[in-house]
C-alpha cells in the first residue's frame, strides 16, 4: 500500500471517480424505476429519490472538477459519449422519468487540469491511458471551449486546502449514499426472489448493480483511507472485476435483443464466452509476463466489444435495432467498456499494459 503522493492526485482521482460512478448509480435507478409495476409506487419513489441524491453528488463533483481533472478522462468517453445527451432525451421521452440532462452539458464544458494534456507527453504523469470513445474528439471539442469566458488564473489550484476539504466531504456523502443504495437494491432483489414483486429487470441485473455499487464503495474507502493498492495487484483485481462485468453485459444483452436479431444475439454470446475464458486465466497466481499477455488480449477484446456497443447504441437510438434496451442503458454499457479500457491502459512498475 502507498500513501497519496500529493493532494492534487487525491482531488483528481476523487473527482474522476464521482464523475463516472455517480452518473452510473443514478442511471441504475432510472433503469430500476422503469422496470417497476405501477402498483409499486413506494419503490418507484425510493428509486427516484436515490436518482436525485446521485444527481446532487454528480452536480457537486462537476462544480469542483473544472480545471482539476485529466484531459484523457474528459476526452475518453467514459463520462459522456457523443450519444449520451440524445440517449438521455430519448429515454426521458420514452419513460417520462425526469433526467437532469444539464449535468451532461455541464460535464462536457469542464476543462482539464494544467499539465494533464492527454497527449502522453508527461505533465503530471496521469496514470490512465484512456482509449477514445466513438466521436469523442468531436464530442469533447463541441462541449469544451477554452475561451468560453473563464479566466484560468481564477481557478483555484487542485491542491488548495479548501478544495481538498470539499472533496473529502463529497467522498463521505457519496459513500453514505452508496451504502444506502446498496441496501435498497438488495431489499428489492430479495422481494423479487421471493416473488413478492415483479420487475421487468432480471434479478441478475439487480445483482450486477450490487456488485458495481460495492466497487464504488471500495474505491471511495480507498480514497478516504489515503492509501493506494499495489499497482500489479490492483490491475489483477480490476481485470477480474471488469471481465466479470463485461461478461454479464454480454449475457444480458443477448437476452434483451428481439429474437429476430440473431446476429446481435450470437455476437453477444461470443463476447460472454471470451470474457469467461479470460476470467479462467486468473484462477491461479498470475505472473507478470502472463499478466502482460492477458492484459493485451483483454484490451483487444474490450476494444472490439466497445465498438459493438457503440454501433448497438446508435442502432437503438435510430430505431434500427429491435430490443428491450433503453437508449440510455445502451450508452451506459458503452461508457463502462470505455472506462475499463482506461484501467487497462494504466502503467505498472515492471511492465506496461496496453499500448506500450
Amino acid at each position: 500500500m502507498h500513501n497519496w503522493p500529493m493532494p492534487e492526485e487525491f482531488v483528481r482521482q476523487s473527482l474522476e471517480l464521482h464523475l463516472f460512478w455517480a452518473r452510473i448509480m443514478k442511471e441504475h435507478m432510472i433503469f430500476l424505476e422503469s422496470g417497476f409495476m405501477g402498483k409499486d409506487q413506494m419503490l418507484i419513489q425510493e428509486a427516484d429519490g436515490f436518482k436525485c441524491q446521485f444527481e446532487k453528488i454528480l452536480h457537486e463533483a462537476i462544480c469542483l472538477a473544472d480545471g482539476k481533472i485529466s484531459a484523457k478522462v474528459l476526452k475518453s468517453g467514459e463520462l459522456f459519449t457523443n450519444m449520451t445527451l440524445r440517449a438521455e432525451e430519448k429515454t426521458q421521452d420514452l419513460t417520462c422519468i425526469p433526467i437532469a440532462t444539464q449535468l451532461t452539458v455541464d460535464t462536457m464544458n469542464l476543462r482539464p487540469a494544467k499539465g494533464h494534456c492527454g497527449c502522453g507527453c508527461g505533465g503530471h504523469g496521469h496514470g490512465q491511458d484512456h482509449m477514445h470513445g466513438p466521436g469523442m474528439e468531436d464530442g469533447f471539442e463541441h462541449g469544451h471551449n477554452p475561451g468560453h469566458g473563464h479566466n484560468p488564473e481564477l481557478i483555484p489550484p487542485p491542491w488548495d486546502q479548501a478544495v481538498v476539504e470539499q472533496v473529502k466531504a463529497l467522498n463521505e456523502k457519496a459513500y453514505s449514499c452508496a451504502c444506502a443504495l446498496y441496501d435498497f437494491t438488495k431489499k428489492v432483489l430479495e422481494e423479487i426472489k421471493c416473488c413478492n414483486i415483479f420487475s421487468w429487470n432480471f434479478p441478475s441485473i439487480y445483482h450486477h448493480q450490487l456488485e458495481e455499487t460495492e466497487m464504488y464503495k471500495k474505491q471511495i474507502q480507498s480514497l478516504k483511507s489515503c492509501h493506494q493498492m499495489d499497482p500489479t495487484h490492483y490491475m489483477v483485481e480490476m481485470q477480474k472485476f471488469w471481465d466479470h462485468i463485461m461478461m454479464e453485459h454480454a449475457e444480458v444483452m443477448s437476452h434483451l435483443f428481439d429474437p429476430q436479431e440473431k446476429d446481435w444475439i450470437k455476437t453477444a454470446q461470443e463476447y460472454a464466452k471470451e470474457y469467461e475464458r479470460l476470467l479462467s486465466q486468473f484462477s491461479n497466481q498470475v505472473q507478470l509476463p502472463n499478466l502482460h499477455r492477458i492484459t493485451n488480449e483483454t484490451i483487444a477484446l474490450t476494444e472490439a466489444f466497445k465498438q459493438y456497443k457503440a454501433v448497438g447504441t446508435e442502432g437503438i437510438l435510430c430505431c434500427r435495432l429491435r430490443s428491450l434496451i433503453l437508449p440510455l442503458l445502451a450508452d451506459h454499457l458503452l461508457r463502462e467498456a470505455i472506462h475499463y479500457l482506461g484501467i487497462l491502459g494504466m502503467p505498472l512498475p515492471e511492465f506496461k499494459g496496453g499500448k506500450g
